[in-house]
């Protein structure tokens, strides 16, 4: 109707130095209750402002918990400000955040922990995600959230249960763990039979038996990670 609306985050609102006097100490309590202002203004006069909130996942804080127990450290990163996210990273026991990140930072800052020779994963849902999901060492992508997120990452959480990802390191470490078990078994064997056998010491009906139990041995090690 012939006016000009401009809605979003305070960083946007200095950045086109809008004047947000009005609205006082009102968008630092709605930061400190875990919510991001988001401002309106019309025709270039305060409006209205808005706090707008994720609640935490149910399984998030549990999922946390998990992860800390394997050794993983954990960082939020998020658009959104630092208030509302270090309210929310406390309600789930995450120590450190990255506030206001834009997707090109999420980006910076997976590549720089991998500089550092660090293994990254990223667990995702959105677009702004998705250049970070590409980069990290493993990308999580939450089942519910955006196509581009879930087709970049490696392993989607199919009904976006982040606890799963725990899951995950749990079961790949152990199979890590049988893989070098089983190959430790296989050259075991080898390296004393074969030298046996060499010098004629070894009967062919042993040989062929333990061969077979050799065999048998790493498939019942290998069903051991139906436990998991």
């Amino acid at each position: 109707d012939g006016h000009t609306l401009i809605v979003g985050n305070l960083a946007w609102m200095q950045e086109l130095a809008m004047p947000l006097t009005p609205f006082g100490e009102r968008q630092n309590s709605l930061a400190a209750d875990g919510k991001t202002p988001v401002f309106c203004v019309i025709d270039d006069k305060p409006a209205a402002l808005f706090g707008i909130a994720d609640r935490p996942r149910e399984q998030a804080s549990e999922a946390i918990r998990r992860l800390h127990a394997l050794g993983v450290e954990t960082i939020m990163v998020t658009g959104d400000i630092e208030a509302a996210a270090r309210y929310v990273a406390k309600r789930v026991g995450i120590d450190r955040i990255v506030a206001q990140a834009r997707p090109e930072h999420k980006l910076e800052i997976v590549r720089s922990l991998q500089a550092d020779g660090r293994h990254v994963g990223m667990i995702g849902d959105g677009i702004n995600d998705a250049p970070a999901l590409a980069a990290a060492n493993v990308g999580f992508a939450i089942g519910t959230g955006t196509d581009v997120a879930i087709e970049t990452a490696d392993l989607t959480l199919v009904n976006g249960d982040i606890t799963k990802v725990a899951d995950a390191l749990e079961i790949s470490g152990e199979t890590l763990r049988i893989i070098k078990q089983n190959l430790a078994w296989a050259f075991g064997y080898n390296t004393l039979a074969i030298p046996i056998a060499a010098f004629g010491k070894l009967n062919p009906m042993i040989a062929s038996l333990a061969m077979a139990l050799s065999s048998v041995s790493v498939v019942i090690n290998s069903l051991r990670l139906q436990r998991k």
